[in-house]
């Protein structure tokens, strides 16, 4: 191996990050391989985008600068913050997206992260494709939240709840003390949404939004499960199903929707994602939800409100997520679908910012990695003062199902019924409005190259 100073860099549209000292083992880089040496045809792990997409992760700052930052830091488990304190609450990609945003251009500003949870950071996004990949919860870890902060010179206190916000003292009330700040960034994330389910299993359903619950969910399969049942068909119930049945477990999935995808798909790409998942075992249960789950002496009987029933072992949620907002809604803030935003991620409260799958922009959650990051730039960047407008425009969406790969560029409003251009030859479907190509889908293996169509369409 060479004596290299190794680099790192990140998929901005999914978070995978390429080690150069670690290599990428499954697609045939060797630890040691650097950024140049990566063949121009090797794609992203988790979403399929080139090499050309990744981008260079930051370095650490310089000594002299960080030696004036770690003066005024405090230990990291009991910091307290302070009138001068950049204060985020949240450790998922949006908080240490936004973390890294703004030691981009500060070094010097004290920040103090707050994670009511153990806040690893990892890419989120790996969750529904790594269990085939024989990946665990450890192998999708990138960095302890002390190594991660340490990196930044920023503080951090883990397992911490936030309990109340005082917005007119910039106080937060926590599980273990207060906490002062001069600026908030609120990067609260969402939660599974509830479903109706009634009966004596109804409390066993799986939902798996972050790293600890996708260990809970391995740990569960390894006890002999064999056959899993996903709710839900949209994105992630569709790549754990693909993902899930490539390793060999029997898979069933139910939704409330005629096809898969509904919001995302015209129907004739999504019967043909559907019809590839049927070819690999999974069973589909549509216009139907599940209405009972009652517990058997060997496994689960879930019975749907079309009165079909079946038997299964493992319940997995998958049925959407709502925005984290009840912490900001007590505080005064205003809250619609989200904490509402302006363009410049500001929130109704004046030194109170919200980004990620909490932020509601002008009536818009962002929930992809990529415009989240673009978010975490703009709220970085009027901290310094500076005018940064975050962009609304569609996200590329990878949807992570090897069967039927799929790229969606979805059109802002729903404009299904105006899809004038059909090349499905080409595999490719575009939505247009007054001849203006607004969004597009591309599946098998013209989904390639969505990357540069979507460059094309938004420059």
């Amino acid at each position: 191996m060479k004596n290299t100073a190794y680099q790192r860099w990140i998929c901005d549209a999914c978070g995978y990050i390429y080690d150069e000292a670690k290599g990428d083992e499954d697609s045939g880089l060797s630890a040691g391989t650097v950024y140049a040496d990566i063949p121009d045809d090797w794609q992203c792990p988790l979403c399929g985008l080139c090499k050309s997409d990744l981008r260079l992760l930051a370095k650490t700052p310089d000594t002299i600068n960080a030696a004036k930052l770690i003066a005024k830091k405090s230990p990291a488990k009991n910091c307290r913050g302070g009138d001068d304190y950049i204060v985020i609450v949240g450790a998922g990609v949006a908080g240490w997206s936004v973390a890294e945003a703004i030691r981009e251009t500060d070094l010097n500003t004290p920040i103090l992260l707050v994670s009511a949870c153990a806040g690893i950071s990892y890419p989120k996004p790996a969750l529904s494709s790594a269990f085939a990949l024989g990946k665990t919860a450890d192998d999708l870890a990138d960095k302890p939240a002390t190594e991660k902060a340490d990196s930044l010179q920023i503080s951090v206190r883990t397992d911490t709840r936030i309990i109340k916000m005082d917005v007119a003292k910039k106080r937060l009330t926590t599980s273990k003390g207060g906490i002062q700040y001069n600026k908030l960034i609120l990067a609260l994330g969402a939660q599974q949404r509830e479903l109706g389910i009634h009966g004596s299993a109804a409390n066993t359903v799986m939902r798996v939004n972050d790293l600890a619950s996708y260990k809970k969910m391995r740990n569960k399969i390894e006890q002999g499960v064999k056959h899993i049942t996903v709710l839900g068909a949209g994105l992630i119930g569709c790549e754990f199903a693909d993902d899930l049945s490539t390793a060999g477990y029997k898979v069933s999935i139910v939704d409330p929707c005629s096809y898969p995808l509904a919001s995302l798909l015209p129907e004739e790409t999504a019967r043909n994602l559907q019809q590839a998942l049927q070819n690999k075992g999974v069973q589909w249960y549509l216009n139907t939800t599940l209405k009972h789950l009652e517990q058997s002496p060997e496994n689960l009987t879930a019975t749907l409100s079309s009165e079909e029933y079946f038997e299964t072992d493992l319940v997995l949620s998958a049925a959407g997520l709502v925005a984290n907002t009840k912490l900001a809604e007590k505080a005064g803030l205003s809250v619609s679908n989200g904490i509402d935003t302006d363009a410049f991620m500001r929130t109704s409260k004046p030194h109170i910012y919200a980004l990620g799958d909490c932020a509601s922009v002008n009536g818009k959650v962002f929930a992809f990695i990529e415009p989240i990051r673009r978010q975490a730039h703009t709220i970085a960047a009027d901290l310094q003062g500076n005018e940064l407008r975050f962009d609304s425009r569609p996200p590329l969406v990878r949807v992570k199902t090897p069967s039927f790969p799929l790229s969606i560029c979805p059109p802002e409003n729903d404009i299904k019924h105006k899809i004038t251009s059909h090349s499905l030859g080409k595999e490719q479907i575009n939505y247009v409005i007054n001849e203006d190509i607004v969004g597009f889908v591309i599946s098998g293996n013209k989904s390639n190259e969505a990357a540069k169509i979507y460059q094309e369409l938004f420059n």
